[in-house]
């Protein structure tokens, strides 16, 4: 079975296990992909008569395959990482986003989670003049767990639809107009605590990075989050064209130089006058793929940031970078403005 998958699909194997893909980039015989939902007759999901559970943090993902599935642990040989990623020969559905959004809104009848979902992607294409068809329904919405408080999970693809919906979000945010408004204090608040970031970021530094970012907010009263997606065609890496090699953990101070691609899953933030922590070399690029990292950083600005430096090796050449979003530790503060 030859599986194709991106960023917010997700993976159903026949353990009836479901896990959400990260990224583009995947073995020929794998897909990288983290738990998200198990049998559970306990849970508070349900399904075609299965009780599910969610499964929170990357930390409990991983003890729980460790425990019960031990073949969706994986060392990555050109990511130098273990990484929860399932065999292709266990995957029982691929849900891909764009179709369950043609699913919901070609249907009659709908929930109020669904009917909201379905409004606020239809509302941003229009409001953004993009095609339907660049939008996607991630999140419990896409295998159909939702719940009555469940978030909307949204997919934008490809760089011109996302930029054209990035710029119209921040009007519409601005202006609180079409259903659309910004999280306010106790939104934020509530948003650190579910993150667990007390070890990691002050809540005020937390605060003044998130009420900026626009991929997050409200809609009609409900949560939503947007990750954009490049399409096929924009990414320019297979997998095994880069050998990935882990240097350790590393604190780098520098100067954000390019931030095009910050508003994509992954995300990228290119990298000046950095200093690094210990005898480390400096990296060229700050890299997550978590979409919390996305937004938090623009050009110009000089920031702290905590995570895991890599050896980047190709046939031309050898750079560094550093991933953020592994760790509860890792973060990206903006710490000033270039002088």
């Amino acid at each position: 079975m030859k599986v194709r998958a991106r960023e917010g699909d997700f993976i159903e194997t026949w353990d009836e296990l479901i896990f959400d893909v990260k990224g583009l980039v995947h073995p020929p015989n794998r897909v990288v992909a983290y738990l998200r939902y198990v049998p559970d007759g306990r849970g508070r999901r349900e399904r075609a008569g299965i009780k599910y559970r969610k499964v929170y943090s990357l930390f409990d993902r991983a003890k729980l395959l460790a425990k019960r599935w031990p073949d969706y642990l994986w060392r990555d040989p050109f990511f130098d990482r273990e990484v929860q990623a399932v065999p292709v020969d266990k995957v029982k559905e691929h849900h891909l986003p764009t179709e369950r959004f043609a699913q919901l809104r070609s249907a009659t009848i709908l929930n109020e989670q669904e009917q909201l979902a379905v409004d606020l992607a239809e509302t941003l294409a229009k409001e953004a003049r993009i095609p339907a068809s660049k939008i996607g329904l991630s999140g419990s919405i896409l295998v159909g767990l939702h719940t009555a408080k469940s978030d909307i999970d949204l997919l934008l693809y490809g760089s011109n639809a996302s930029r054209k919906c990035h710029s119209k979000l921040r009007i519409l945010l601005e202006t609180c107009s079409q259903g659309f408004r910004p999280y306010t204090r106790s939104d934020l608040r509530k948003l650190y605590a579910q993150r667990g970031l007390g070890a990691a970021v002050p809540f005020e530094t937390f605060a003044k990075h998130e009420r900026l970012k626009v991929l997050q907010g409200k809609f009609r009263g409900t949560d939503y989050f947007i990750r954009c997606v490049k399409e096929w065609n924009e990414w320019p890496e297979d997998y095994g064209d880069r050998k990935y090699s882990q240097v350790g953990r590393a604190t780098v101070r520098a100067t954000i130089s390019e931030d095009c691609e910050s508003i994509f899953t992954p995300c990228i933030y290119h990298v000046v006058d950095a200093s690094v922590t210990g005898k480390h070399p400096a990296p060229a690029e700050i890299v997550s793929f978590r979409g919390r990292f996305c937004e938090q950083a623009h050009i110009g600005e000089k920031v702290l940031a905590k995570g895991t430096l890599e050896k980047i090796a190709d046939e031309r050449r050898v750079t560094y970078r550093l991933v953020i979003g592994e760790n509860p530790l890792d973060c990206l503060v903006v710490v000033g403005k270039r002088e």
